[in-house]
C-alpha cells in the first residue's frame, strides 16, 4: 500500500514546476489519456528499471577489471623476466607483480576521476539543453569504448602496451561516465516529480542501485567461473550496455520539453573548467543554526563548516579506491579470485542497503519527533557514531587472518555509510535554505578532488606495504584518518 501511495502522489505534480511535461504539441487529447500515451511520458518508473540495470552491468566489471589488470602485470612481470622461468601461476602472487598491478590500477583510477572532474560540470549543463537523454546516450557510449578498449588491449597488449588501458579509462571519463549519468538521473527524477516527492523519488532510485550492487558482483563472479575466463564477463558487460543503449535510445523518454531546452540553453551557459572550485568559498561563511556568541567567540562556532569539509573530504579519500585495494590484498593475502570478491562486494551493497532503508530511516523518525536543535544533535551523534563503525571496520580489515573475518569487517565498515547522509544534512543545516544547492555543489567539489587523491596515496602506501611486508598498513592508515575525523567531529556545535 505504502509504494501504491507513494506513486499516486509523484504523479500529482504542481503545474508550476513541471507542467512543460505534460505539454506536447505533437499530441493530441486522446493519446494523452491513452495507455501508451501515459507510458511514454517521463515517470520515476522509468529510472527504476534504468538504475538496477545500470548497476548490475557496473559492479559485475569491477572486480575483474581489478583481476584482469593483475593477470596482464604478471603476464607483463613473466615476459620481462624470462631468464628466471616463472611459468606457474603462484608466481602472480609474488611482491613484484602486486606493486606493478597496484600502480596500473592506481592510474586506471586517477586518470578516470580526473577526466570525469573536468567535465561533469559541462556535461550537467548539457543536460539542461540537451536533455537528459543526451547525456544518458553519450555517457553510455564512453563506458562502451572503455570495456572495448579493455577487449582490445587483452589481445593485443604486447603490441600497444598495457598503459594503453587508459585511453579507454580517460575516454570513459571525459564522457561522463557512471557519475554523470548518476547526476542525469537525479535531474530527471527532478523533471518529472514535485519539490515536496522528490526526496521520496531519490530514495527510491538510491535503493534500487544498491539492489543492481548486490546482484552485480556475485553475478560477474559467477560468469566467469562458469566460462573460465575472465575476458568472459567484458564480452557479456558489452553486449548488455549495447542493449541498455538501445532502450535509452528508443524507449526511455525525454523529460526535458523542446521549449524548456531552448530556455535553459539561452539562460544557462556551460561551466567553464575555471569555475570547479569557486564553490568552494561557502565554507568561508558563519555557520547559522549556531548561537552568534558562540559564532563569535568560539573556534569551533566560527569553523563549523570549515571542520565539517575537513572531515567529509577525509572520508572521501579514504572510500573512493577502497574497493581497488580489497581487490588487490585479498588476491595477495588470501587467494581470492573474482568470485570470492564478488561476494564480498554484494555483501557491501547488501549491507549499505539495509542501513539506508532500516536504520537511517529509524534515526530519521526519531528525529522527526523532536525540535530542530536535537535533529541536528541526532545528526552529529550519527556521523560520530557511522566514525567510530568505520574506525573498528579498518582495525578488523588489518587483523583479519581469515577471510570470515574479513567479511565480517565488511558489514561493520559497510554499516557506516549512515555517516554521509548525516554529514549532508549538517552542510544544509549550518546554512540558509537558499544555499542548499551551493553547499551540495561544494560537497561534489571535495567528492571530485578526494577521488583523484584517494588513489594515489593508497596505492602507494600498498606498494611501501608490500615491499616492507607490512601488508595491512594502508588499512592501519585509514584508521588513523578516522580516528582523527573522529576527534574533529567531537568539536562540532
Amino acid at each position: 500500500m505504502t509504494s501504491l501511495n507513494y506513486d499516486t502522489n509523484l504523479d500529482s505534480q504542481d503545474d508550476s514546476e513541471t507542467s512543460y511535461l505534460l505539454n506536447n504539441d505533437n499530441e493530441n487529447v486522446q493519446e494523452e489519456t491513452s495507455w501508451l500515451g501515459r507510458l511514454r511520458k517521463p515517470h520515476l518508473l522509468w529510472m527504476i528499471p534504468f538504475s538496477v540495470t545500470l548497476s548490475i552491468i557496473m559492479t559485475s566489471i569491477e572486480a575483474p577489471t581489478v583481476q584482469f589488470i593483475m593477470e596482464l602485470a604478471c603476464d607483463e612481470f613473466k615476459e620481462q623476466n624470462k631468464d628466471k622461468n616463472l611459468s606457474n601461476d603462484d608466481d602472480c602472487g609474488l611482491r613484484e607483480v602486486q606493486i606493478i598491478a597496484s600502480n596500473y590500477v592506481m592510474w586506471y583510477s586517477t586518470l578516470s576521476h580526473v577526466a570525469v572532474t573536468l567535465s561533469i560540470g559541462y556535461l550537467s549543463t548539457l543536460s539542461d539543453y540537451l536533455g537528459r537523454k543526451f547525456v544518458f546516450r553519450l555517457s553510455t557510449i564512453g563506458i562502451i569504448l572503455a570495456i572495448a578498449n579493455i577487449i582490445m588491449v587483452a589481445h593485443y597488449w604486447r603490441i600497444v602496451g598495457i598503459g594503453f588501458l587508459y585511453v579507454g579509462s580517460i575516454i570513459q571519463g571525459l564522457l561522463g561516465g557512471v557519475i554523470a549519468i548518476n547526476t542525469a538521473c537525479h535531474a530527471y527524477l527532478s523533471d518529472c516529480t514535485s519539490s515536496e516527492n522528490r526526496s521520496v523519488a531519490f530514495g527510491l532510485m538510491h535503493a534500487s542501485a544498491f539492489c543492481g550492487m548486490a546482484i552485480g558482483p556475485t553475478l560477474g563472479g559467477l560468469i566467469v567461473k562458469a566460462t573460465g575466463s575472465i575476458l568472459s564477463i567484458f564480452y557479456v558487460a558489452l553486449c548488455a550496455l549495447i542493449v541498455f543503449l538501445i532502450i535509452v535510445l528508443f524507449i526511455v523518454p525525454e523529460s526535458v520539453s523542446p521549449s524548456i531546452r531552448d530556455l535553459n540553453y539561452s539562460t544557462s551557459p556551460p561551466t567553464s573548467i575555471k569555475h570547479i572550485l569557486s564553490p568552494l568559498t561557502i565554507f568561508t561563511q558563519p555557520p547559522t543554526e549556531i548561537g552568534e556568541g558562540d559564532r563569535n567567540r568560539s573556534w569551533r562556532g566560527k569553523n563549523t563548516l570549515y571542520i565539517l569539509a575537513v572531515i567529509y573530504f577525509f572520508y572521501r579519500i579514504s572510500q573512493a579506491a577502497q574497493n581497488e585495494i580489497i581487490n588487490l590484498y585479498t588476491k595477495y593475502k588470501f587467494g581470492w579470485t573474482s568470485l570470492e570478491n564478488g561476494y564480498f562486494l554484494s555483501l557491501q551493497a547488501l549491507t549499505r542497503f539495509i542501513a539506508l532503508i532500516a536504520i537511517l530511516p529509524l534515526l530519521r523518525l526519531i528525529r522527526s519527533r523532536y525540535q530542530s536543535s536535537y535533529a541536528r544533535s541526532l545528526d552529529i551523534w550519527t556521523m560520530r557514531g557511522g566514525l567510530i563503525m568505520e574506525i573498528i571496520g579498518f582495525i578488523l580489515f588489518a587483523v583479519a587472518s581469515k577471510p570470515f573475518w574479513f567479511y565480517f569487517a565488511c558489514v561493520i565498515n559497510s554499516l557506516a555509510t549512515i555517516t554521509s547522509p548525516a554529514m549532508r544534512s549538517l552542510f544544509t543545516t549550518y546554512v540558509l535554505s537558499t544555499q542548499a544547492g551551493q553547499i551540495l555543489g561544494a560537497i561534489s567539489v571535495l567528492e571530485s578532488i578526494g577521488s583523484i587523491l584517494s588513489p594515489l596515496w593508497m596505492n602507494k602506501l600498498y606498494n611501501w606495504g608490500i615491499s616492507n611486508e607490512i601488508d595491512e598498513i594502508v588499512f592501519w592508515a585509514n584508521t588513523g584518518i578516522f580516528i582523527v575525523s573522529f576527534v574533529l567531529g567531537s568539536l562540532i556545535l
